[in-house]
């Protein structure tokens, strides 16, 4: 059995510079796509693949994006610290931020609460109570030294901001090229 794509979009900024997509989702009912691109949210109609509003909210990169399962709102996570939360008429209609980066948003398919991590804390907003609860960094894993003690003749680094372990070639040679951590992708010149 072969796919076959019903639609193709390139994403561009203004300067028409192709932006990389780093998450995307569903509207539960099937009848939209809302992609995280660059510093945007972009809504499209899944029928045709026709774009049905950029979202303009946030000041960088947006790096996650969830629907909630009645579909009635949606939200974005970006690498400005701040979590937008988005109505089904494409209204932005609360932001808060967070410590850090947004790693990640999550609605709740039941109780239709939303989950946002970032690399120092996690946060939970309630449509009920309308408020966020943030709850800081679950403490530090193991030293890195422990794991070192175990491989000797394998070169081991940890990122100072999240705390993952990576063989020391490899996380040289993606922090010269991207100058971020490839996990948490917090700059590696920016002091955590």
């Amino acid at each position: 059995m072969r796919a076959v794509p019903t639609w193709i979009d390139k994403v561009h900024d203004r300067d028409k510079v192709e932006q990389c997509i780093y998450d995307l989702a569903f509207r539960p009912d099937g009848s939209q796509l809302i992609v995280a691109a660059g510093n945007r949210v972009l809504v499209y109609d899944t029928a045709d693949g026709t774009l049905i509003q950029p979202l303009k909210g946030h000041k960088d990169t947006v790096y996650c994006v969830a629907y909630a399962k009645d579909g009635k709102r949606f939200a974005s996570g970006s690498a400005d610290k701040s979590i937008i939360i988005w109505t089904s008429k494409l209204e932005g209609i609360l932001k808060y931020t967070h410590n850090d980066s947004i790693q990640c948003v999550a609605y709740n398919p039941v109780t239709h609460q939303l989950a946002s991590c970032s690399s120092g804390d996690f946060g939970l907003w309630s449509p009920e109570q309308k408020s966020v609860s943030k709850h800081k960094r679950w403490p530090r894993p193991l030293s890195w030294q422990y794991y070192r003690s175990l491989l000797p003749d394998v070169s081991i680094t940890m990122c100072p901001s999240c705390f993952q372990m990576f063989h020391s070639e490899d996380y040289e040679l993606l922090v010269l090229q991207h100058n971020c951590c490839p996990y948490c992708r917090r700059p590696i010149d920016e002091p955590s």
